[in-house]
């Protein structure tokens, strides 16, 4: 294939590099001065309400009332807040009231947030009401500035469980922002448990592009054409708990299985995501439908995404676009610019601690 014909193959736009300057994790004081899992991470899909968007941050689990520290100096606010969110129009956002001593939270949850002295935003979600100290209170009123490893709270109570864990699921929100609005990764500031799961890839599908069509490539000898995409069905864990993950790293290779026995590599390894930081600025619904999918229809039965109550499960897109050509919901495969016969796609992922797996399967295309 030439090299024009690969880039039509490609895509368009920006992004997901490393973070800038970063602290390594384990430099901070720490949040919690206790054992605590991770539950949701950094780049889940979320679909509570059948309204699709990015996490954004890292659920921190710790038992109701366990008191949370700042990890780092800075203005410090507190605020009452509302999820502003439907699924059409599709939105996203928040809504926040500056909280003061005394008052009564709406939402039974608070937001204590710190600006650090580089600008980044570090706001603590899920905050019990009652437990913010009058010194926090009185740093936010006066602008006065708090200290690293400051308490800012405790943790409130949830009032459900995140499954397959049957425990409420207690946790702080803890999501950071960069002065210029991009998300970043709080594991890469934040030191968790040690993990050593790889991810794991259950199923990898072709779908129709514009469609929910799709054909599992399971190795049944299965025959494609025309424009698809490329999805895989996949979840992660840590060590100390069962909570279900996204996928940190994902890329993939195409090689062409010629008929005389040789290999020749048709597309090399496209980096399709690494979640240091988010690709996009502002509300969150941005490229949720693009990178992930929501539902795949397989015959007369349907695969589906669950990014609510769990147990979670993921479709990522793999032809949504790359690390460096960025997203598009018009990125595909497009298999007429392929010549007719037998290829095998290549698939890596990684989570966050770089446990790697991989999977080979192996179709015709025959346009």
């Amino acid at each position: 294939m030439n090299l024009s014909a690969h880039k039509t193959i490609l895509f368009t736009a920006l992004l997901c590099v490393a973070l800038p300057n970063a602290i390594s994790a384990g430099e901070l004081p720490a949040i919690y001065k206790t054992a605590f899992d991770v539950g949701a991470q950094f780049y889940d899909y979320q679909n509570y309400q059948n309204i699709p968007y990015f996490h954004g941050g890292l659920d921190l689990c710790a038992p109701a009332g366990t008191d949370v520290y700042t990890p780092v100096n800075g203005r410090v606010s507190v605020n009452d807040y509302k999820i502003e969110a439907s699924a059409s129009p599709h939105r996203f956002s928040y809504r926040r009231t500056p909280f003061r001593r005394g008052m009564t939270s709406n939402t039974r949850y608070l937001e204590v947030a710190v600006v650090d002295e580089t600008g980044k935003s570090w706001m603590f979600r899920h905050i019990a009401p009652d437990s913010v100290p009058s010194e926090i209170f009185s740093a936010a009123e006066s602008g006065r500035q708090i200290a690293a490893g400051s308490k800012i709270g405790a943790v409130a109570r949830w009032h459900q469980p995140v499954f397959p864990e049957k425990r409420n699921y207690d946790h702080i929100h803890l999501e950071i922002i960069g002065p210029d609005g991009t998300y970043l990764n709080p594991a890469a500031l934040v030191a968790t448990v040690k993990d050593y799961y790889p991810p794991v890839i259950h199923n990898v599908y072709a779908a129709r592009h514009d469609s929910d069509e799709a054909a599992m490539l399971d190795g049944n000898n299965r025959t494609l054409n025309g424009r698809i995409d490329l999805v895989i069905g996949a979840n992660d864990r840590m060590n100390r708990s069962a909570y279900q993950h996204s996928i940190y790293m994902a890329a993939w290779s195409l090689d062409h299985l010629n008929t005389d026995g040789s290999i020749t590599n048709q597309i090399p390894e496209q980096q399709v995501v690494r979640f240091d930081r988010l690709p996009f600025t502002g509300e969150r619904i941005q490229l949720s439908k693009v990178i992930y999918r929501d539902s795949l229809r397989l015959g007369n039965s349907r695969v589906r995404a669950n990014g609510a109550d769990g147990p979670r499960f993921f479709l990522i897109n793999l032809t949504s676009g790359t690390t460096v050509s960025g997203y598009s919901a018009t990125n595909h495969l497009d298999t007429t610019l392929l010549a007719n016969g037998r290829y095998r796609l290549n698939i890596k992922v990684t989570d966050s601690a770089g446990n790697p797996r991989q999977k080979s399967v192996e179709f015709q295309i025959r346009n």
